[in-house]
């Protein structure tokens, strides 16, 4: 589907496409890139996102790293 003089930086003429990652639309005149649905982190390839951090506690203070010997 094109959507006509849509592009918000040359106001060329959009296109949609999707990937790995989902939708998004691409101007043809100057390949301006807009996403159309966005997806958590948790599921991106390769996001490095991880719950286990040894700087706080559940607490809420610093960790071991933060006190005083």
């Amino acid at each position: 589907m094109v959507f006509y003089r849509s592009c918000p930086k040359c106001r060329g003429d959009m296109h949609i496409r999707k990937d790995v990652y989902g939708d998004f639309r691409e101007c043809i005149q100057c390949g301006l890139l807009q996403d159309l649905s966005e997806r958590p982190a948790s599921q991106l390839v390769g996001s490095g996102t991880s719950s286990d951090d040894a700087s706080t506690t559940s607490s809420g203070g610093k960790g071991k790293k933060g006190k005083a010997a």
